[in-house]
């Protein structure tokens, strides 16, 4: 049907309109889809990674309504969120930034693809570094620019120069405080826009009429110190490997602390690893986790476990494993950021084993000149791009045309015969259900396989994906948090965005991923390199987003009428390391009469339990109820008075 058909139709007007637009757009949208354009069923080539934790730091992914501990190595994408606890440190690496989080910081990814990072942070503080902002290259070499943003209750920051800002949200009073330390940011909110540059300061109070004031700068507090020294690890370990590993790959900066370089005369620069066992092997000292839009995908347990096992090809070198991180940067004349796999492995299919109706489930690593089937849904120019980013080639003129084709899946097209290296040495084999439930391969059933049922597994046909689906222990987080923000209901944000730019894409509509399982924390050092001035302000208790309590006592940037007596508050049980007891909101209304309970009103929190009242004996009267203490209001700097003279309006 075309749409000089219609007309001869006898339809009213406005449905021939419609049909003749829907025509339109289905050929538009099949001529991109052909040539490679305007398809969105391939996944993002970026995510997050949790890299550092210290401390209780809480992770809640998109689909599920629970919280539960965050786990190192795990990868973020659109939707989840993170927690980190009072006094408790964490750390986002993303290709091209990095974003650390203290203060009790609550961070919602709300959008992350490859040319867009869009962050939500309701309370608490964060450090954004971002690397590269310009220069780098759709997946066909065309430029574009990346779109970095975080977003607060009654603010946007649009970066707009690579550098170093730092952005805390005090939802109690609607304030924001931005401060550039390097770079350059646009900041918009109701009747606002405002650009700053380096060692600029702005707040930002209210939400339906904002007010702006210009602020001095205090000294770095411990976020600021954390982030300068794990900065400077980075600029250290890019020094030493930037020749043969891009910069853009994630997790790559853990590697000189665990492992060695060495050349190769077959594959260039090898990473070995230290300190492993003799019968190490590859992807399986880790568990499988169910993480949407990739489905299966690969947690490995080590401090250095995200980039030998996302990027690149394993192999064996003398009996000892050695990592392949694929063609060096430079081959490929610009800026080109390595895909992210879920796990760059293949499966074994079924049909072997002792007892073959009960299940296994099989892996092996794939080599360096090995094809990477993905087990989700791509298109050609996807699964060119994944390979070609992460197979080690020299030949420069084969990796352009590889890399750039986008009609013609090359791989697949010129797959070996079938005859893989690391099969016979390094396949690990586990019971189906340990595999769909997300358990960890050392507690899981690792199948020790005999004569017989070894020649089966090497008959079995390799398959492009796992048999199975994530089972319930999967989908749900087994492993209590330590800590939780003040409400577990997810906060929105309202955003500003900039008329010229357009508005930042929507995170992306997928199914509820089911993840979850054990999770594990990585402890370390306190830091101790001084850093960037930060604004003036004080630590004060988070409260839930959306809830606009009464302020506590009176407002951080307004001069206090009194000194305020110091009251001690009642004792609380013991918390969890690192954990900070919070001061209840001042109530609203009068207190309840006695004869209600109490601890009704109180908050859930795990590991709190409310207060119970004393006993009575009977006869006796019921003593008059004592004055709650009034919460502790926020001190003033130490080094002068609460209010500054504001600096001159930007």
């Amino acid at each position: 049907m075309n749409i000089d058909a219609l007309k001869t139709r006898h339809l009213p007007l406005r449905f021939r309109m419609t049909l003749a637009l829907f025509l339109l757009s289905f050929a538009v949208a099949g001529a991109q889809a052909s040539q490679g354009y305007g398809d969105q069923r391939d996944p993002p080539s970026r995510v997050a990674r949790i890299g550092y934790l210290r401390g209780n730091v809480s992770l809640e992914p998109v689909g599920i309504d629970r919280f539960s501990r965050a786990e190192l190595n795990y990868p973020l994408t659109d939707g989840d969120r993170i927690y980190a606890d009072n006094q408790s440190l964490a750390e986002l690496q993303i290709s091209g930034l990095t974003l650390r989080l203290g203060n009790g910081a609550d961070v919602t990814l709300s959008s992350l693809t490859d040319q867009v990072a869009q962050f939500g942070l309701s309370q608490g503080s964060v450090r954004l570094r971002t690397h590269n902002l310009t220069g780098a290259s759709d997946p066909y070499g065309e430029p574009v620019q990346d779109v970095v943003e975080i977003d607060t209750t009654n603010a946007a920051i649009l970066v707009e120069a690579p550098g170093d800002i730092r952005v805390d949200a005090y939802p109690q009073d609607d304030t924001t405080v931005v401060t550039v330390n390097s770079g350059q940011v646009r900041v918009t909110a109701p009747g606002v826009d405002r650009q700053l540059g380096r060692n600029q300061s702005l707040r930002l109070t209210g939400t339906a009429r904002v007010s702006v004031q210009s602020i001095r700068l205090l000294p770095a507090d411990e976020l600021d110190r954390f982030s300068q020294d794990r900065e400077h690890a980075r600029e250290r370990s890019i020094a030493l490997h930037d020749q043969y590993v891009s910069p853009d790959m994630i997790g790559v900066d853990d590697l000189d602390d665990f492992g060695d370089w060495t050349p190769s005369p077959e594959y260039g620069q090898v990473w070995f690893p230290r300190a492993v066992r003799a019968d190490w092997a590859p992807y399986r000292n880790g568990r499988w986790a169910w993480v949407a839009p990739w489905g299966w995908t690969w947690i490995e347990e080590e401090p250095w476990g995200f980039a030998p096992f996302h990027y690149g090809r394993w192999a064996s070198f003398n009996g000892r494993w050695g990592w392949v991180p694929g063609p060096p940067p430079g081959i490929f004349g610009r800026r080109v950021c390595p895909v992210y796999s879920p796990a760059l492995v293949a499966f074994v299919g079924p049909g072997f084993g002792r007892h073959p109706e009960n299940g296994v489930t099989a892996w092996f690593p794939l080599a360096p000149r090995e094809v990477y089937m993905p087990w989700y849904r791509v298109t050609p120019a996807y699964a060119n791009r994944v390979n070609v980013t992460n197979i080690y080639n020299r030949n420069e003129a084969e990796v352009h045309n590889t890399y750039l084709n986008r009609t013609v899946d090359v791989y697949r097209t010129n797959r070996p015969s079938g005859t893989y290296i690391n099969r016979p040495t390094a396949t690990t084999v586990v019971d189906q259900r340990d595999f769909a439930s997300g358990r960890r391969v050392a507690e899981s059933q690792l199948l020790r396989m005999d004569g017989a049922a070894r020649r089966q597994l090497d008959r079995a046909p390799v398959v492009q994906r796992p048999i199975g689906t994530p089972a319930m222990a999967n989908a749900t987080p087994q492993t209590p948090p330590r800590a939780l923000p003040p409400t577990q209901a997810r906060p929105i944000f309202t955003t500003h965005h900039i008329a010229e730019r357009g508005p930042v894409a929507p995170p992306r509509l997928i199914p509820p991923p089911l993840t979850g399982g054990p999770h594990r924390e990585a402890i370390g050092g306190p830091p101790d390199t001084p850093s960037m001035p930060r604004p003036e302000q004080q630590p004060i208790p988070p409260v839930p987003v959306g809830i606009r309590p009464r302020p506590i006592g009176p407002s951080r940037y307004e001069p206090s009428p009194s000194p305020a007596p110091t009251q001690t508050p009642e004792p609380t049980p013991p918390q969890a390391p690192g954990r900070m007891p919070r001061p209840a909101p001042t109530p609203m209304a009068a207190p309840a009469p006695p004869t209600q309970a109490p601890e009704q009103n109180r908050s859930t929190t795990p590991g709190r339990s409310p207060r119970q009242p004393a006993p009575q004996a009977p006869g006796q009267p019921r003593p008059a109820p004592s004055a709650a203490p009034a919460p502790p209001r926020p001190q003033p700097p130490a080094d002068g008075p609460h209010m500054r003279v504001p600096a001159p309006e930007l």
